[in-house]
């Protein structure tokens, strides 16, 4: 866990709220979620969305995590900022077990990373899409985004499209409209 002072760090606040809905999502990378998670129920898994799109308050809450404050997660994530991660801009989500939350069995995280790249979405552990996931220095299993020509996280160019014309500006540019 990163704490440079070495002193224990305190609870963490009270949870900035969580958005389950898919409505905020780009048109077409929510077609693709549906499917991926009719693909998971029709194989026999549990899925849950747990979260898609984020406000600056949640991702900034959720990178203070090992940062500022602490419950045992460490940290949680490397975005600072809602414009750094395509969470903020309606083009990626986190599926999870419903019983078992972030300890799903292998096999459930590798379903939903082969549904993923069988409806052309990313993997988070699969960031290079190579289609194997044991070659990542950084794994997020329960994220799947938007595929090509997406990056793993935005760019300088993103940020200025989502400053000048919103999430639509995006998802047009990206082909998600």
């Amino acid at each position: 866990m990163f704490n440079p002072s070495g002193l224990a760090l305190p609870a963490a606040p009270v949870e900035v709220a969580v958005d389950r809905t898919l409505h905020a999502l780009a048109p077409r990378f929510r077609e693709r979620v549906e499917a991926v998670v009719a693909d998971l129920e029709a194989w026999g898994f549990d899925p849950w969305i747990f979260e898609t799109t984020r406000s600056n308050e949640r991702q900034q809450f959720l990178h203070g995590f090992g940062r500022r404050y602490d419950d045992g997660r460490g940290i949680v994530t490397y975005s600072e900022t809602n414009s750094d991660t395509w969470h903020g801009y309606g083009l990626a989500v986190d599926i999870i077990s419903r019983v078992h939350h972030w300890k799903a069995n292998k096999w459930f995280w590798d379903t939903l990373g082969l549904s993923a790249r069988r409806h052309g979405l990313v993997w988070g552990a699969d960031w290079n899409s190579n289609g194997r996931s044991d070659d990542e220095r950084f794994q997020d299993r329960p994220h799947i985004q938007w595929g090509r020509p997406m990056r793993r996280s935005p760019s300088s160019t993103a940020a200025r499209l989502l400053r000048e014309g919103g999430m639509a500006r995006v998802w047009r540019e990206v082909g998600a409209a």
